[in-house]
């Protein structure tokens, strides 16, 4: 399955689209959930809360079970960090993310 979402490197402001081999997400203790990929070097971290983590990984896993091959991450930028790297939470704790198929 293949993920595709705008991705901006933190401290920049533009943002690149980037398709990347999708093996999961999970939640962390700082408020972030943190996209599995293919790239071993990068997290890719998206500010949400805890509940709202648990609409959308709901949502993920419901189109998982659709057979769908492509998901698409809408909504705010994923930030793309070094492994282990963390944001700063003051101004992105406000973003909004939805995710859909692509058919």
């Amino acid at each position: 399955m293949f993920i595709i979402y705008k991705c901006t490197d933190a401290g920049s402001s533009g943002t690149t689209t980037e398709i990347c081999t999708f093996y999961g997400i999970r939640y962390n203790r700082n408020g972030f959930a943190v996209l599995s990929t293919e790239h071993s070097k990068h997290d890719y971290l998206l500010p949400m809360s805890f509940q709202e983590f648990g609409r959308f990984s709901e949502k993920i896993a419901s189109l998982i079970n659709k057979g769908e091959k492509i998901l698409s991450i809408n909504g705010s930028p994923v930030y793309r960090v070094r492994r282990g790297a963390m944001l700063p939470l003051d101004n992105t704790d406000l973003l909004v993310y939805d995710v859909d198929s692509i058919s």
